[in-house]
């Protein structure tokens, strides 16, 4: 508190704050903060999103760093007079994805290592590191205490990161958020995750792609969900030293494309095959997270239907010729 009794100001750091999560969350924070608050987004805008900084709320106040998560003094001024920081920056991959397994360790696990010491040098008081259900490997429902067999270097480097993390937690106030598939619409959006890949599909008239038989379980929560669900972990300290997941339902692939149709009838459904990876199902039971208050606001058909209102241009409001369809 300031000698007159005001709060004071709050300066939190969000790496990959440009990112799709993040380009929500940075919106959301100001909202939910207790005390005016100032956020700092460093990104090294690897994906373009230069949409995630524009039209920023009035609520907070805003500071840009384009810089590079890998970048020691770059990372450093970041830091400079931060109380909090939420670390979103990753190489982001399928959930059991093998790409670029030397560069995913590089970023995901040591990028992470190394925030953790110059957050300590720095004197940060809190960080919220956002992993990944799919550190878990297949199956489930899975529990935070459950062990992990992560299958793929996107997972184990995502893992290894929780545990830098939690490593430091007699000398930081830290919390792990396993995120479930983020879907919905943001500033930043992107159309590799199953909800949003079908939208973008139904959207522009293209057939709706299932991988498999569809009965493949995928743990969902909508990204202004999520968004709420990292401002819990920032604001409340009872989420201080755990590990949580962060879902809202865990769905079948073929209802999420059933939903689909449902919004957009016209639209074909079709199934292929793919790498046999893509057949695997991941769940999570998200109860403790429910436990400390947070609840999801937002429905799959609810978040597919604004995505798809978003497209609206495109969506196909009569059947489309397609010789196929005459087979």
């Amino acid at each position: 508190m300031t000698p007159s009794g005001r709060p004071m100001d709050m300066t939190i750091l969000v790496t990959g704050g440009a990112g799709y999560l993040g380009s929500q969350l940075v919106r959301d924070l100001p909202a939910a903060a207790p005390a005016p608050l100032r956020i700092r987004i460093l990104d090294n805008l690897q994906r373009a999103t230069f949409q995630a900084l524009t039209r920023m709320p009035t609520s907070g106040s805003y500071e840009f760093h384009d810089a590079d998560l890998m970048d020691p003094a770059a990372l450093r001024r970041a830091l400079e007079g931060v109380d909090t920081v939420v670390h979103l920056a990753a190489l982001v991959s399928t959930p059991f994805s093998f790409e670029h397994p030397a560069w995913t360790q590089h970023v995901n696990h040591w990028g992470t290592a190394r925030l953790v010491e110059e957050c300590i040098g720095a004197g940060v008081r809190r960080l919220v590191y956002v992993s990944s259900a799919s550190v878990y490997g297949p199956g489930g429902p899975f529990a935070e205490d459950a062990p992990c067999q992560p299958m793929g270097p996107y997972s184990q480097a995502k893992l290894a990161g929780e545990d830098a993390v939690l490593a430091a937690r007699e000398r930081l106030r830290v919390t792990v958020l396993r995120m479930g598939m983020v879907y919905g619409h943001a500033p930043a959006v992107r159309y590799d995750a199953v909800p949003n890949r079908f939208v973008f599909q139904a959207a522009t008239g293209s057939p709706v792609t299932v991988f498999g038989d569809g009965r493949q379980i995928r743990p969902l929560v909508h990204v202004a969900d999520a968004a709420a669900a990292t401002a819990l972990a920032v604001f409340d300290e009872r989420a201080a030293g755990q590990r949580l997941n962060v879902v809202t339902d865990n769905v079948a692939v073929g209802a999420v494309a059933a939903a689909v149709q449902r919004l957009r009838p016209f639209v074909r459904v079709i199934a292929t095959e793919q790498d046999v990876r893509t057949h695997l199902s991941l769940s999570m039971d998200g109860s403790r997270l429910t436990g400390l208050g947070w609840a999801p606001r937002i429905g799959l058909d609810e978040g597919l239907a604004e995505m798809l209102d978003e497209l609206g241009p495109f969506a196909p409001h009569a059947p489309v010729h397609d010789p196929g369809m005459e087979e």
